[in-house]
């Protein structure tokens, strides 16, 4: 007997996004909502039944009745999926009373998962939920599963929030205590994880999906569920499944004199390989050495991507130095004045006598002063 599912987790729905104008966080909050419909047809095209969702599907415990109606009415409208809730950390099934509200208003293919007990989904089929009760517990939700019996010969699926031991890159923690060998203390066929937003297996029988929908700046594959196919005695087969609507690549860029125009030109090619670029949050560590051409270029670069960027984060700037050479300095005016005022910060951004701080601080109000010059010349 052959089973699959869609593991998935940590939609955070209702997140702010408050780091960015009303309506790119707007945006960003809607394709939170509308990837459900991606992970529909993801599960569509696995052959999937069932939809495990391991942990924070929303942001808070408090969403509004906007936010807490509308996600759901689309799991409805997928009739011919279960989607399977449990609460996580940042929405625990507390006092606030969130889960009542989902209960309550919930289409009759949306099941929570509020209790640590087994659950038959299918014949010979149960999920060992995990779920959260308050935002920290300080304890690991997945040890009752050691002692926890089904029926002989059925598949045991584990569903869980948190982080795994000595995994992760915040350190071993309050939430870091799941333990790594829990598929086999507790006999599982699968352990389905949430918490870590990007996409890890930790062992053949355990993984965290990553977020459907990417969320930030970070290394790590984000924007996919997992489609898992389990059989008794063999070893899960997992197909990762792209879901994201958004890219948000984090670029490291370093230049030297002259480099530039074949490094952007390189740059734009792989941006453009991706999503189109007004789906695209783009963060840029620049770091190096540049001429006063090369700056005019990079410029130029800079103000395309704002503009077609769904976000441009650029960061470095400050710190590249400003390479000038004689002609640079002859050009900026015949009177001399600028010329003058060029030559000293010149001087002041190699002068090794001087702190980097001061380098950095004169290379800038030298960029400055070139901007300033071609922009009233």
């Amino acid at each position: 007997m052959a089973f699959t599912f869609i593991h998935t987790a940590d939609w955070q729905l209702g997140k702010s996004f408050g780091q960015f104008p009303a309506d790119i966080g707007g945006a960003l909050r809607l394709a939170r909502q509308s990837v459900i419909t991606k992970i529909a047809e993801a599960a569509k095209t696995a052959g999937a039944k069932h939809v495990l969702v391991a942990g924070d599907v929303w942001d808070s415990a408090i969403p509004s009745n906007t936010t807490l109606r509308q996600p759901l009415t689309i799991m409805g409208e997928a009739a011919e999926l279960r989607w399977w809730l449990l609460p996580g950390n940042h929405d625990p099934d507390g006092p606030d009373g969130l889960w009542d509200r989902i209960d309550a208003v919930k289409p009759d293919n949306v099941r929570t998962l509020r209790a640590p007990e087994a659950i038959e989904i299918e014949t010979g089929v149960f999920i060992l939920p995990a779920p959260w009760t308050r935002i920290q517990h300080g304890q690991d939700l997945t040890d009752w599963m050691t002692t926890c019996e089904t029926a002989k010969g059925a598949l045991r699926i584990g569903l869980a929030h948190g982080g795994v031991r000595g995994f992760g890159s915040e350190g071993e923690g309050a939430r870091e205590i799941i333990p790594p060998d829990r598929t086999e203390t507790a006999r599982l066929d699968y352990l389905a994880l949430g918490d870590w937003h990007a996409h890890a297996e930790i062992s053949k029988r355990t993984a965290y999906p990553g977020t459907p929908e990417p969320d930030r700046h970070k290394v790590g594959a984000r924007g996919q569920v997992l489609a898992v196919t389990l059989e008794p005695g063999k070893t899960p087969k997992i197909e990762t499944i792209s879901t994201a609507s958004y890219d948000w690549p984090l670029i490291d860029l370093a230049v030297q004199p002259g480099t530039i125009k074949a490094k952007l030109s390189e740059l734009r090619a792989e941006l453009l390989a991706g999503h189109p670029l007004r789906q695209t949050h783009v963060r840029l560590n620049i770091s190096g050495d540049m001429t006063v051409e090369d700056w005019a270029k990079f410029e130029t670069f800079k103000e395309e991507m704002t503009g077609e960027c769904a976000s441009f984060d650029l960061r470095g700037a400050n710190l590249v130095r400003l390479v000038v050479v004689a002609e640079d300095i002859e050009s900026l005016d015949a009177q001399g004045s600028v010329r003058e005022a060029a030559e000293a910060l010149a001087s002041r951004s190699e002068d090794e006598d001087l702190s980097r701080e001061d380098r950095q601080i004169a290379s800038e109000a030298l960029r400055l002063l070139f901007r300033y010059a071609s922009e009233t010349a």
